[in-house]
């Protein structure tokens, strides 16, 4: 306010008159009662919840738990489903969390398939007697076909030649140094 004053005291008298709120953000109470009523809303909202979810994100679930009634659920394997209906077929994974639409993985919302999948999900595990347990189990006798069984692999260009007993087209070249004239080494790495 001083430096004001010495700029201009007429300016000076005339905020002095005038209500501080009017020309100075920091002594607007406006602004601070109505930040400090919508905290104190907001932090009562929060503390009425009976879920770990905003209401918007429980209607959500609801509105979705809805559709979910009305999509058909076919079990892949334990963790795997196929969703029809709706606006599209869907392959749901529970384990990894995710879902053919991608709203799964978007949002972090489960969608509509994901919860059919979910209802539908009954992973049981028995109780396994002792009578079964002491038995070892043994994969099950494949007998073989009446034909020659299939290679593998598919068999390098020198195993093809040997097999026919021919020399391969292509022979390694012996190496001889030019100086010396021994094999086994060039030029370069010769020591005379």
């Amino acid at each position: 306010m001083d430096e004001i004053r010495s700029a201009n005291p007429d300016l000076a008298e005339y905020l002095e008159d005038a209500d501080v709120s009017l020309w100075s953000r920091v002594h607007c109470q406006g602004d601070k009662e109505k930040l400090r009523r919508w905290y104190w809303k907001r932090r009562g909202d929060a503390l009425s919840l009976t879920t770990q979810h905003s209401r918007g994100v429980e209607h959500l679930l609801v509105v979705r738990e809805e559709i979910a009634y009305t999509l058909r659920v076919q079990q892949i394997d334990g963790w795997k489903f196929f969703v029809k209906g709706g606006n599209r077929d869907c392959n749901v994974d529970l384990e990894l969390q995710k879902c053919d639409c991608g709203v799964y993985q978007v949002k972090k919302i489960p969608c509509s398939h994901a919860i059919a999948a979910g209802t539908a999900a009954e992973n049981i595990y028995p109780c396994v007697g002792q009578q079964v347990e002491a038995r070892t189990c043994f994969p099950p006798k494949v007998k073989r076909g009446p034909r020659r069984q299939k290679k593998s692999r598919w068999q390098f260009w020198l195993e093809l030649s040997r097999m026919r007993g021919r020399t391969p087209r292509k022979q390694h070249m012996v190496y001889r140094c030019s100086v010396c004239k021994e094999t086994g080494h060039k030029r370069p790495q010769c020591k005379n």
